[in-house]
């Protein structure tokens, strides 16, 4: 059963997509939901800043459409390539991961795993990668 989750945010990706689709399964399932957004150690504080205003934002869209919903901004302070394990780290004690996957061209797929493909990886329970709606076009196109 399905009462806690976990929504890991990149707002500077977002687009959409991962928010409708958090709070739609969140009702669906009745849970709680928590957003979280990461900090890394390349952020200025402008970047901190309008990380923090997204997640308020992306919080009170859920509570609106009367989720049950917490946020955190973690000042992670590592590269977004040590991502997938602090995701999984935080995420113990949740019962699904809903998260975002964004398109990368092919030459950075080769070398590059997804932070999503690396979340599934470790990660102990279900998760549910959302593609954003940009990267469903570039498919179509391909």
């Amino acid at each position: 059963m399905v009462k806690k989750v976990l929504v890991p945010i990149n707002p500077l990706k977002e687009s959409g997509g991962l928010i409708e689709t958090s709070i739609g399964i969140a009702k669906q399932l009745d849970a709680s939901v928590h957003l979280v957004v990461c900090t890394l150690k390349d952020d200025t504080k402008e970047t901190k800043d309008a990380k923090r205003r997204a997640l308020d934002e992306y919080a009170e869209k859920h509570r609106k459409r009367g989720i049950k919903t917490t946020c955190e901004l973690i000042d992670f302070g590592g590269g977004a390539d040590e991502l997938p394990p602090k995701i999984v780290d935080v995420a113990k004690g949740y019962d699904m991961i809903i998260m975002g996957h964004y398109g990368f061209d092919k030459m950075y797929r080769f070398i590059h795993q997804s932070t999503a493909q690396d979340v599934i990886n470790l990660a102990t329970c279900p998760v549910l990668v959302v593609t954003e709606g940009e990267v469903e076009e570039k498919t179509r196109r391909a």
